[in-house]
């Protein structure tokens, strides 16, 4: 079919453009795909009948890219191809007219055929489809026809001036970006300073064949990326490349998702020394650290690091005012834990609102190894990757009575021979048989000292007791390793809290330790550093430990194949043994699994044997919460629809959910009017007088703070109360206030205890635990065990208060858990988690005027409390893992502030800071010069926005007769320098001062509506299916400025100085769009938009864009005309080019 489009006259083409499209149209078809259906009827001999777009009097500014692909989602392995016979490549081509208002024409009539035989009455049905999913008329279209159900309409456009911009229309049901629209060089799109930088600070050479393979697939396309590893492998390294490209190449923020705090901190310490090198930004969001919505940054490039709850927040804000395209990529590790409780279904709902995102960033989700990989790739939209790599090999056993087994693992599945027996081993002696009959100190001890092992234990106390169990049957020779390091190690311990556990000060000097939840999060940071550094040789630890930082050791042994009272999980026993032979720590490792005799079967099927956990959707479990929370995001962003029936069908197709309703039995419609009617109960949603869903106001505070939704109206309520009678004098109301609902529970209130701190309060503080409801009636009955008419959940969450306030005056942690009866770990997690819900509530009351006096309480208090410290090591404690006794030690070593730290150097923090590995020195400095460039970018950002709030300057007014024409801007008289505009015929004099503060002003009033005028050289108007976008491309062709926008916000922002022509490729959507700036042959430029490789639209700049005039009142009547051409810096006069001559 051909297709004739008309140019008009007056429209330019140039030379360039021309032969870029010969070239185009000359080259192979891009839009080949392969198709595995044998019932495909599209060929190549078919495809080939359908002519190319002519060339000849192209008249409209936009192409035919109507043969835009339908790809399937693509699946990487790097184990061989199948040899099995494969259908052969066919091309789609599908060919359609365009409608030009100029010419008349229009679409083809209804029973004109298309490639494969299809109707255009059969296209536009399919048009229709709705955009969530692949209905079965679109289905057999495609099966039929070969089609790839994608049209365009066209409006004509010649200029900017006053006319609307050329509307583009792309209907597809599920159109995925090219693959060629980026370059992709030996560096993987980096330069070789860059790429360099990265080789140096991770302490590497070179990739693994994977990841180089796996970067070569991420950088030719711009789809989501899901890619699955082995613990150990490598994973974490492809995403950090990714998001370093993202932010260098195509000057966009990054978000990194991480399961918990700590790995938040310890990556913030890892990536701090690249950032400095590559000159970009590092923000913390965990805990009460973070801003919402993150500040807007223009200097420089930023990575956010939160925890899943915080990147929720940022991702919320960013959606509600517009900016979610100042992040260009999300990268989420451990995806797993979608399927893991609460957080899963708070991580689902992240990913949904960004694939339901008009402009949404790419994704990039990393696992270790997934049983319904596949599910997952679906509802992120995302290519596989997926690799059985490990760089170190590791060699599992099961030990039982004194016999180990080694497994086979290339044999499971086959249990005669999965396991074969290696050897015996028993204790050395008859004490020691009886001490430790399951012969775990002889394991230990055959890699102690040189070697590092793990003992991961089924609960806390078991850590404790397996520690000294280890430490007593060891040989006393160990005593005499590092013993130095580990007399450093015993004072930063007891400096920090001011004392020592017993129980540490007998086991480590064997180089022996615990580490689970019980310990302060300071005295874990220390013990986690001697393990790394070789102090300590044996870790008595948690399961917790396998998910949270990385702790590598030659050799893993498991306690018991339970964690509590619950089995062991396939996928958890996965990631114990996976902290065995890390690449760059040890040659390999080893794994051994205690188990008795009755519990070899079930070890053996159901961990052992056991297929690869799969991924289930949380968001239908615990009452529909997870549900809930997404439905009020959706409606609230207005992302999935305001009604019953679209809301049912945004959760049918981009959840997990839907993705696994079919085969769990789930009727989505239930599901969603079981939610609504929840939360409409709960004064969260309504009915507006249109009869669609929306949040009260109730619900928006709800979504601003991140609180359960089941909590929200509590938190009202509570708030409601207090604000008739709040107690300023003393800080224990708005501690009560901020204690976290979630916490009632984990402390058991001892009657005694309660008892001792109520008669210890002070007269201010009796009065608010009165209005609260613990009064001293209340406390007769609690100590004389009688029914009290208060509410428990009262009565422990002010226990809870009371310990807060104890640490907030200056209690150690020791003191408060054995004062409250609970562990020194219990009582720093209650102080954070009070930190963090501080920040919850501050944001709950912010979207709620009656509350606008705890707005300016709590946000002081939430930071206040997190320090809970003396005022001198606040900003000490800004350091990413630095708590109170690691603040008080750099202190006393001489370092006050953030500055000091950032200007030392590893040697002298090393030796001033008691058991300071040299590693974690370098981390620390690198972090404080992060957060010193930040804080002063920050600075600069604030003083040039505050500088754009200074008026623009006065329109130009009659000054004096003397002169055929004069004019002034309006600033202070009688300065001594002056600028002359003049020639023989007239003069325009602009006064400004000398001093700094009037040279600003005049910059400001004069100058910068030159350089800030928005300069929009071209502007396509564009229709898909997430919805309609202007396009605007703004140039300053002195400057080099380049300014993206898209629906009137900023998209994309370079300066670049001297460089006119080049591209910026972007991303609307699922499209993958290039603006290419040339030249026209006239000392003007060609401005062109592309949409997966095919050509929409070119513009020709217009002159006027390149000149600012003013018209000015003349001293002898009328008006004159002053144009400043911003290329040559020319002045004209009424059409009269003038000289001008600074004096």
């Amino acid at each position: 079919m051909e297709h004739n489009n008309i140019m008009n006259a007056k429209n330019f083409t140039s030379f360039a453009t021309r032969k870029r499209i010969r070239e185009r149209d000359n080259s192979p078809d891009m839009f080949a795909v392969a198709d595995e259906d044998e019932d495909a009827i599209s060929s190549d001999k078919e495809a080939e009948k359908v002519d190319p777009v002519s060339n000849v009097n192209r008249k409209t500014p936009g192409k035919d890219i109507s043969n835009l692909r339908h790809q399937k989602t693509k699946s990487y392995s790097a184990t061989p191809p199948s040899t099995s016979e494969q259908s052969p490549k066919r091309k789609i081509v599908l060919s359609s007219s365009f409608h030009h208002e100029n010419n008349n024409q229009s679409l083809p009539p209804s029973d004109s055929k298309v490639s494969g035989g299809c109707s255009m009455s059969s296209l536009r049905s399919t048009l229709h489809t709705n955009h969530f999913g692949l209905n079965s008329r679109m289905k057999e279209a495609l099966r039929s026809g070969g089609l790839d159900s994608t049209t365009f309409q066209l409006s004509s456009h010649s200029s900017l001036s006053g006319e609307t911009p050329p509307v583009y229309t792309l209907n597809s049901s599920n159109v995925v970006p090219s693959q060629t629209s980026i370059h992709c060089g030996a560096n993987h799109g980096l330069s070789d300073g860059a790429w360099q930088a990265i080789l140096q600070t991770k302490g590497i050479k070179g990739l693994y064949g994977w990841q180089t393979q796996c970067l070569n697939i991420a950088t030719k396309t711009n789809q989501n990326l899901l890619y699955s590893l082995p613990t150990s492998g490598g994973k974490t390294l492809v995403a950090e490349i990714l998001m370093i490209r993202e932010l260098l190449c195509n000057q966009k923020h990054c978000l990194f998702v991480l399961p918990y705090v700590s790995i938040v901190q310890e990556k913030i310490r890892t990536l701090s020394a690249l950032a400095i090198a590559l000159n970009f930004s590092i923000e913390e969001y965990a805990g009460n650290r973070g801003t919402y919505p993150p500040r807007p940054r223009k200097s420089k490039r930023v990575i956010y690091i939160a925890t899943l709850e915080k990147a929720h927040g940022i991702i919320n804000s960013l959606l509600e005012l517009g900016r979610l395209q100042e992040i260009g990529l999300v990268v989420v590790d451990e995806i797993h834990i979608v399927g893991e409780g609460k957080r899963g279904a708070t991580l689902e709902t992240l990913l949904c609102k960004l694939l339901l995102a008009p402009i949404g960033p790419r994704m990039v989700a990393m696992s270790a190894t997934i049983g319904n990989i596949d599910e997952l790739s679906n509802f992120l939209k995302a290519e596989i990757y997926t690799e059985d790599f490990r760089p170190v090999q590791l060699r599992e056993f099961l030990k039982t009575g004194d016999q180990i087994l080694e497994i086979d693992k290339r044999q499971r599945g086959a249990q005669e021979n999965f396991m074969k027996h290696s050897r015996s081993v028993s204790a050395t002696s008859a004490t020691n048989r009886k001490n430790d009959p399951d012969g775990l100190s002889v394991l230990v001890s055959e890699v102690a000292p040189e070697h590092s092992c793990l003992v991961f234990c089924s609960t806390k106390k078991n850590c404790e007791s397996v520690a000294k169990l280890v430490s007593s049957n060891l040989p006393p020779t160990l005593q005499q390793w590092k013993t130095a390091e580990k007399l450093k190690l015993r004072r930063a311990l007891e400096q920090e809290s001011g004392r020592l556990c017993p129980i540490l000060k007998s086991t480590l000097p064997f180089g022996v330790a615990y580490h689970h939840s019980g310990l302060t999060g300071d005295e874990r940071q220390l013990i986690e550093e001697a393990f790394s550094s070789g102090t300590l040789c044996c870790l008595c630890c948690t399961s917790t430990l396998a998910a949270g930082v990385n702790l590598p050791a030659r050799r893993v042994i498991l306690r018991s194949p339970y964690i509590g009272n619950t089995r062991l999980t396939r996928a958890r026993y996965q990631q114990m043994i996976g902290r065995a032979g890390r690449a760059g720590f040890d040659t390999h490792g080893e794994s051994f699994l205690l188990v008795k005799p009755n519990e070899l079967t079930f070890v053996t099927n159901d961990i052992l044997m056991a297929p690869t956990n799969r991924v289930y959707s949380q968001l239908a479990e615990d009452d529909l919460r997870g549900l809930q929370q997404l439905l009020l995001s959706l409606i609230s962003l207005d992302l999935g629809g305001k009604d019953l029936k679209t809301l049912a069908e945004t959760l049918l197709h981009s959840t997990l959910l839907g993705q696994q309703s079919s085969r769990q039995s789930i009727t989505t419609t239930e599901l969603v009017e079981k939610s609504l009617k929840s939360m409409m109960e709960k004064n969260l949603i309504l009915h507006d007088k249109d009869e669609k869903l929306a949040v009260t106001k109730l619900g928006r505070a709800t979504l601003k703070g991140i609180v359960d939704l089941d909590r929200s109206k509590q938190l009202y309520n509570d708030l409601r109360l207090a604000q008739g009678g709040l107690v300023l004098m003393t800080k224990l109301h708005l501690m009560y206030l901020v204690t976290p609902y979630d916490m009632v529970g984990t402390v058991v209130p001892i009657a005694s205890t309660y008892f001792q701190a109520f008669n210890k309060l002070s007269a201010e503080e009796l009065g608010v635990a009165r209005m609260i409801g613990v009064n001293e009636t209340v406390m007769v009955k609690l100590m004389s065990n009688q029914q009290q008419k208060i509410e428990r959940s009262i009565l422990e969450r002010f226990y809870l208060t009371l310990m807060l306030n104890d640490l907030f005056k200056g209690e150690s942690v020791w003191n408060v858990s054995e004062l409250y009866g609970c562990t020194r770990g219990d009582v720093q997690n209650l102080l954070s988690n009070a930190a963090s819900f501080a920040s919850c509530v501050y944001h709950f009351v912010q979207e709620l005027d009656e509350f606008w006096a705890f707005s300016e309480l709590l946000l002081p208090f939430s930071r206040e409390l997190s320090m809970c410290c003396t005022s001198e090591l606040i900003p000490l404690m800004e350091l990413p893992s630095v708590a109170k006794g690691r603040a008080r030690m750099l202190f006393k070593a001489g370092f006050r502030t953030l500055t000091d730290v950032a200007k030392t150097d590893p040697d002298q923090l090393v030796a001033r800071v008691d058991h300071l590995p040299r590693r974690v020195a370098q981390q620390m400095i690198a972090a404080a010069k992060v957060l010193v460039y930040e804080k002063a970018d920050t600075l600069i950002e604030e003083a040039n926005s505050l500088l754009e709030l200074v008026p623009r300057r006065q329109p130009l007014v009659p000054l004096d007769e003397t002169f055929q024409t004069q004019a002034t801007v309006t600033l202070p008289p009688s300065y001594a320098c002056h600028v002359w505009l003049t020639n023989t015929k007239s003069l325009v004099e602009y006064h400004f001062g000398l001093s700094l503060l009037w040279l600003l002003y005049f910059v400001f009033q004069f100058m910068m509506p030159l350089l800030e005028r928005r300069s929009i050289v071209a502007s396509w108007k564009i229709i898909i299916p997430e919805g309609e976008f202007l396009v605007e491309f703004e140039h300053g062709t002195t400057s080099g400025k380049r300014v993206l926008w898209i629906n009137g916000n900023e998209y994309l922002r370079k300066e670049w100085m001297f460089r006119l022509v080049g591209s910026e490729n972007f991303r609307i959507g699922r499209f993958e769009c290039k603006l290419d700036v040339e030249p026209d042959g006239t000392f003007g430029l060609l401005y062109s938009l592309s949409i997966n490789g095919q050509d929409i639209g070119e513009f020709q700049e217009v002159n006027k864009k390149r000149w600012v005039t003013w018209n000015v009142d003349s001293s002898q009547g009328g008006r004159d005309t002053i144009l400043f051409e911003k290329d040559t810096m020319d002045v004209w006069l009424n059409g009269i080019k003038i000289d001008c001559e600074a004096i």
